[in-house]
């Protein structure tokens, strides 16, 4: 099959993958809307709550606010606190323990993306008797799992929007993606006074992420109304947003329009897809342990150099939305497509991403290229042009330092 009907195939099925009406979290946003958790669950008839999060959001102090909270009404409750990067089978199978053994009856995930991929495993192994590393693929799940409640510490991975979860496969050293329209939770929110204390590197990466998920979505071939919608304006907050949150993270205004932007990303890139970044990014993250936004941040670029003439009209648009050509103004497609591309390159800079991958080993590019070809292709991400091996080997090796 040559290259086109293979992009037309791709969209064809990611179009069959978006058939099912995604569950749409209710969203509660604004400074100190933590303080809305008991109400919510309330609403969700939960009695007993597990607190999932990680080691770092309690030494922080995060995690205290929502016990402070949670004790304020009289709310028994649990914390599983060891949720790690690119979180295995196994951790989540620890969670669900902790939730059996304390009689918790709905989950509140605390944190990034880890801890709420996590969570969304949690949550529904509860209501599952499978063994929590036989979901992987597409629509593994029977039920919608217990009550849910997310508040993301990072704008980047807008993992409670999404109707996926990516969790490691630690005997195969893999990246598994699960895939179901029922792992939205029930409840979001984005209180940005949870992420002031981010410290710039970790805003910069986060960001960037939200920013590939929204390209991403919106330079593939599905073109649905409302992805579209939620990825220009994802692009438009995360250029006006982004650097002020890196130079001065205290800005609570700059921190609820990441929050923003990432929650859009999210939902965009559910329905919208990713693509070739994450690909490989999840690639990255597998061998060399590199933060998942990072990975997508140092990539995105290189990528872009190819979307710019595959289809320059998408990235056109996305240069107005980052404020880099006036909406209505006809003209040049192509060069709005490279003043974006360099808009890409520029924040990037400005934030401190790194323009090449110091970890990348030039003998692994091959094996790199065809796991996330069969990530990509297998999906299927429904990209804006097709590679091959060879041509995605080229790309990666591009990015060597």
């Amino acid at each position: 099959m040559k290259h086109a009907g293979k992009r037309i195939w791709f969209n064809i099925a990611a179009r069959a993958l978006t058939i099912l009406p995604q569950k749409v979290p209710t969203l509660l946003t604004g400074a100190g809307s933590l303080k809305l958790i008991p109400s919510e669950l309330e609403v969700l008839g939960a009695k007993k709550p597990l607190v999932v999060t990680d080691a770092v959001l309690v030494k922080t102090g995060v995690v205290a606010r929502v016990a402070e909270i949670l004790n304020g009404a009289g709310i028994p409750y649990a914390v599983f606190d060891q949720i790690l990067p690119d979180p295995t089978y196994e951790i989540c199978a620890q969670g669900l323990a902790a939730l059996r053994a304390g009689a918790c009856d709905a989950v509140i995930a605390v944190g990034g993306g880890s801890v709420i991929d996590a969570a969304k495993l949690i949550r529904m192994g509860a209501t599952h008797r499978k063994n929590l590393a036989k979901f992987v693929g597409l629509l593994p799940f029977r039920n919608g799992g217990l009550p849910f409640i997310c508040v993301p510490s990072t704008a980047g991975t807008g993992s409670e929007a999404t109707a996926a979860a990516v969790i490691t496969d630690a005997a195969r050293h893999r990246k598994q993606t699960i895939l179901d329209p029922r792992l939205p939770p029930n409840t979001a929110i984005l209180d940005p006074l949870i992420t002031t204390g981010l410290p710039p590197a970790m805003t910069a990466a986060t960001g960037m992420d939200a920013l590939t998920h929204a390209v991403e979505a919106y330079t593939n071939t599905l073109h649905y109304s409302d992805v579209d919608v939620q990825a220009i304006e994802a692009v438009r907050l995360i250029f006006s947003n982004l650097r002020a949150a890196c130079a001065d993270g205290s800005k609570v205004e700059a921190r609820e329009a990441m929050l923003r932007a990432s929650h859009l990303a999210g939902r965009a890139f559910t329905r919208g897809f990713v693509g070739y970044v994450h690909a490989v990014a999840h690639r990255f993250g597998e061998r060399y342990h590199v933060p998942h936004g990072l990975a997508n941040a140092i990539a995105l670029p290189y990528f872009l150099d190819l979307y710019r003439e595959a289809c320059p009209e998408r990235l056109a648009d996305l240069a107005a939305a980052a404020g880099l050509r006036d909406h209505t103004a006809a003209g040049d497609a192509a060069s709005a497509a490279q003043a974006f591309v360099d808009a890409v390159r520029s924040l990037a800079a400005d934030i401190g991403i790194p323009a090449k991958a110091a970890f990348l080993v030039a003998d692994d590019i091959p094996a790199i290229a065809v796991a996330a070809l069969k990530e990509a292709h297998g999906t299927p991400y429904p990209v804006p042009l097709v590679l091959d091996a060879s041509a995605l080997e080229t790309v990666i090796r591009s990015m060597l330092a």
